[in-house]
Order: structure tokens, then sequence, then C-alpha cells
């Protein structure tokens, strides 16, 4: 899949005081994470998080909580210390791994995505290339090509007279500032 991964906005993650996710060892296996400190955790609770989606939250002693020395560098919170969340593991590591690619290669990958998911608007706003007017793949065949080449020809046109193929949206925001 090539869709943009929101970056890890977690404050103790965004501030380079702060101890993020990827301060924090996890042990799949035994079902543990240990803080930068080297305290390991007590509970391990597998549920969904608020958008019904897996989340493992991971939860530290109390007592480990109370005594520690970088505490504020976990969490904001006086009562209770930081419970950090992790996807399922294959989830998990998918997700990391989406966010140091998303710099470099993947920008490149979405830029193509892009310019298809233009193409395929056009060709549906054209023809209604949703339902097929026709019965047997032939036809339907046919039908497709012949809309790609109607798009093929309507962008050549735009591009020799140089106009552009739809205008630029303008947002609700600053259209409001535009007409104040």
């Amino acid at each position: 899949m090539v869709a943009p991964v929101r970056p890890n906005s977690i404050l103790q993650q965004v501030h380079s005081a702060g101890s993020g996710k990827s301060a924090f060892t996890v042990n799949w296996h035994a079902r543990q994470a240990a803080c930068p400190t080297g305290a390991v955790s007590r509970h391990w609770t597998a549920g969904v998080d608020n958008n019904g989606r897996g989340a493992i939250r991971i939860r530290f002693a109390t007592t480990t909580r109370a005594l520690c020395k970088v505490r504020d560098r976990c969490t904001r919170s006086t009562q209770d210390g930081r419970q950090p969340a992790v996807r399922p593991r294959d989830q998990d590591a998918l997700l990391e791994r989406a966010r140091t690619e998303q710099p470099d290669e993947w920008r490149g990958r979405y830029a193509a995505r892009a310019g298809i998911e233009g193409t395929i608007h056009q060709a549906v706003a054209i023809s209604g290339m949703r339902r097929t007017r026709y019965r047997g793949l032939r036809q339907t065949r046919l039908a497709h090509v012949l809309t790609a080449v109607a798009v093929n020809l309507i962008r050549l046109d735009a591009g020799w007279n140089e106009t552009p193929l739809a205008r630029t949206r303008t947002s609700r925001l600053a259209a409001l500032a535009l007409a104040a």
C-alpha cells in the first residue's frame, strides 16, 4: 500500500529531551518492555485502541514509576506513569519501516500514485466508468480502451493549448481570507 503515514506525534517522541516509544525495548516473546532506565514492565494487555484497531498497552509497576529519576522525560502525569501502547508485532514493524522510508524514496512512489489517481478520476468523470453499460467482457474492455483514448486525447489537447485540466481548489478558509 502506498499512502502517507502520520509521523509519530506523541509528545515524548517529538521533544528531543523526551523518551519516546523508540527508547523502550520491546521483548515480544516475553511480552515485556524495558524503559530507558532498565525497568521491566509488569502488565501487557492486548486490546483495541480508540479507533478500533489492535493495540497492546504496556504498564510498569507503581513502585517503579514513583522512584524513577527521569519520570519527567516519559510522562507529564503526576499520578500514573507512562503507559506506552504498541500495535501488534507485524503491524508495528510495518509502521516503523514506513516511517523510516517515507521521507526519502516514498515520495517518488506517492507522486506516481497521485498522477494515476488523477487520471482515474478524470476517466470516471468523463465516462462514468464506475458502471459498465455493456454485458460481456469484450464489450466492457472495448469501452475502457475507448475511454482511455479519450482521456489521452483530452490531456494532449490541454498540453498543446496550455490550458489547465482543472481549476486549483481554494479551501474554505482561504476563500474567507480572500473575501475579507
